[in-house]
């Protein structure tokens, strides 16, 4: 009677000793799995970079995202934001795109025709230094006058293309540099 005793008292003891084991995870936390996540990913609390946004939400896999892959993103970010971040205006988000988007610190590519589109209230083509204010873009606001190379106080397609690939420019011999 006593060894069965020794033996009831052992076995709960050792369930519930494995129990406690169990109930605490894998070591260094997290439910397993890459990351500490099912299924990939980063862990959580972490962004995704963009090729991990692009493997999700590349549906035929053909290297970008089109407006209906864009739709299932279940945060909506992407297909709202979708016309900003097609900086090349082709109807897809490509890895550089993304990985621009996803960048602060790197300069968002400017699209000439999406600024004029937003700034130009008098559909002329051209911006004035009024509108250039009134919408707050800083940059144009700064470099006003050297922007306006033919002086008529108008910035046309072609100033605003010059501009914009200086900065361009600007950024690629800082990459260099570094």
């Amino acid at each position: 009677m006593k060894n069965r005793k020794i033996t009831f008292v052992i076995t709960v003891f050792s369930m519930l000793l494995c129990l406690t084991m169990f109930a605490q995870g894998p070591p260094g936390g997290g439910q397993g799995g890459r990351g500490g996540r099912q299924g990939g990913g980063p862990p959580k609390g972490e962004k995704p970079n963009a090729s991990e946004i692009l493997k999700l939400l590349d549906i035929n896999n053909d290297d970008k995202i089109d407006k209906d892959e864009a739709a299932k993103d279940k945060r909506g970010k992407i297909s709202e934001d979708f016309d900003t971040i097609d900086a090349n205006e082709d109807g897809f988000i490509d890895l550089e795109e993304l990985e621009a988007s996803l960048d602060s610190r790197k300069p968002k590519r400017v699209s000439i025709k999406k600024l004029l589109k937003e700034v130009d209230q008098d559909e002329d083509g051209q911006l004035n230094e009024l509108e250039v204010a009134a919408k707050d873009k800083r940059d144009l606001m700064a470099n006003f006058s050297e922007i306006d190379v033919n002086g008529d106080s108008q910035l046309d397609i072609e100033e605003l293309k010059a501009f914009y690939s200086k900065d361009d420019k600007k950024t690629k011999n800082r990459k260099e540099k570094n």
